[in-house]
């Protein structure tokens, strides 16, 4: 099931959307959690994901509303390993809760965006996320 409502504006990928959230986000939690979503590409430019997570902030910008996105993660037809990405990502943006357990239904590329947030998030800016030899 999509979501469809007649409040929703969408907005759409071009103009830099990517962009125009990490401006928005000032804080080390929105920033952590939108550098994921920027990184990760696809599920940002999904239009019912958008639908559900970004609006307009009334000056002219955008900002996520973490809440809308939380509140139609079951509704919002995603796989297992998207469904569990947007759940970290939502971990780390707000009070919303993750098992880390769930890490096993990741795909490499997500895992490594997901690794890369969290460090982000605990402000260490010395450990680096990558694969081995």
């Amino acid at each position: 099931m999509t979501i469809s409502r007649d409040t929703d504006i969408p907005v759409p990928m071009t103009g830099g959307l990517g962009r125009r959230l990490q401006r928005w986000a000032t804080g080390t939690r929105d920033q952590a959690a939108v550098t994921a979503l920027v990184q990760e590409r696809s599920l940002l430019a999904r239009e019912d994901v958008r639908l559900a997570l970004v609006r307009e902030d009334g000056a002219g910008g955008v900002l996520c509303d973490w809440a809308g996105l939380a509140r139609h993660l079951y509704i919002l037809e995603l796989d297992a390993g998207e469904r569990v990405f947007l759940g970290f990502v939502l971990s780390m943006a707000g009070p919303h809760q993750t098992a880390l357990s769930r890490v096993q239904e990741l795909d490499e590329a997500r895992l490594a965006i997901v690794l890369r947030a969290l460090i982000r998030l605990s402000g260490n800016l010395r450990i680096a996320v990558g694969t081995r030899a």
